[in-house]
This record gives structure tokens, sequence and C-alpha cells, in this order.
């Protein structure tokens, strides 16, 4: 079955929770709208994403994300 389903996130805000030198630990406030066949109006669904990311030669990279 097909629920001709959609999702568009948008960051509305983020925060830094910690820093190192070699890792740093961001929490990410997001709006995601959905919509689908069933519920053609769309909704919006606010979520928290803890993202941990560490510095790999030079380069930020995402070791860990997880949704609150």
């Amino acid at each position: 079955m097909d629920n001709n389903a959609t999702r568009m996130g948008t960051v509305a805000d983020a925060a830094v929770r910690s820093a190192a030198d070699d890792e740093v630990v961001v929490l990410f406030f997001v709006d995601r709208t959905i919509t689908n066949a069933a519920s053609p109006k769309p909704r919006v669904d606010r979520s928290r994403v803890v993202m941990t990311l560490d510095n790999v030669d030079g380069r930020w990279l995402v070791d860990r994300a997880d949704l609150l």
C-alpha cells in the first residue's frame, strides 16, 4: 500500500551541550512536517536530537545521534 507520505525536517535551533578538542555534543531542535494519504493536512512534530561529533583528522564527523 502506497501512503504517499512526505516528511520535511528543519532545524529550528541548536545548542552545544559540551565541547572538547576531539568531541562536541550538540542538541538540535527539529521541526518535522509530515503528510500522508490518510492525513493530507500537514502535521508538525517537534523533536530533540543529541548528536556527538568527533574530530577525525581535522574533520567533524557524526559518531552518534540519539532522538530524545
